[in-house]
């Protein structure tokens, strides 16, 4: 259980280390860390502030430049890892049986995956959609079918949604018009404005700034958009 002295004392932790990292509440949030609001709960919590979800402690070690897990360790009364200090670790513990890297081989965070293998894993998932909506399941089997329908959807939004990015990655940006067979394909995502929370409202705000369909974006996200989109374009040059 995570008590209000937890929280104060993450909250001092929180802000040491921003100070630490020069960082303003704002540039926490245009680092890929929570919002300004989130921030100031955080630092400074009330008798009613609810702890962090963990969607929030993953973008505080992301923003904090803290190792995996770090946030949610100090929340419950443990000190975090600066990346810094776990690089040096590493170096410092280079064996000859892990090659001289000094690397954990299950530290990655992202799979690149050929667009057949996306392609086939949507079809599949609308099969079992089908599957889990058939009038004859048995009645035992038809609570356990709807939880996996539910968790699948969300999986395979994510999965739409990160393809829609790479595409707008390719075709938006600005000074770019979006193609209208484009357009026509990923409009949905873009209609609806941002209601997530966390990364993934950066992401939808991302696409949206991308198609040039953003508006009153502070100037630190947008700039922090920019500095991702060109980034990715290089990783592109260099691919392809």
């Amino acid at each position: 259980m995570v008590t209000r002295d937890l929280q104060e004392r993450f909250g001092r932790i929180v802000a040491e280390r921003r100070d630490e990292c020069g960082l303003t509440r704002p540039g926490v949030h245009a680092a890929g860390g929570p919002s300004v609001a989130t921030m100031a709960r955080i630092e400074n919590p009330r008798a009613d502030t609810a702890p962090p979800s963990t969607m929030t402690l993953r973008l505080l070690d992301h923003a904090l430049k803290w190792a995996a897990g770090s946030a949610t360790r100090a929340l419950q009364g443990g000190d975090p890892t600066k990346l810094e200090e776990q690089a040096l670790s590493a170096n410092a513990n280079v064996s000859s049986s892990s090659g001289g890297s000094g690397r954990d081989p299950l530290g990655f965070r992202l799979v690149e995956l050929d667009i057949d293998v996306v392609d086939e894993l949507v079809a599949a998932a609308d099969r079992c959609f089908q599957l889990c909506d058939r009038s004859d399941l048995p009645e035992a089997a038809r609570d356990a079918a709807h939880a996996a329908k539910e968790q699948l959807a969300v999986a395979v939004a994510r999965l739409a949604a990160a393809q829609a990015t790479e595409v707008l990655e390719r075709a938006g940006g600005p000074g770019n018009e979006i193609p209208k067979s484009i357009e026509r394909l990923i409009g949905a995502l873009l209609a609806t404005p941002p209601m997530a929370t966390g990364i993934e409202r950066e992401n939808q705000q991302y696409r949206r700034w991308l198609a040039g369909s953003a508006a009153d974006l502070d100037p630190a996200l947008s700039d922090n958009f920019a500095r991702r989109w060109r980034s990715k374009l290089d990783r592109i040059s260099l691919m392809e």
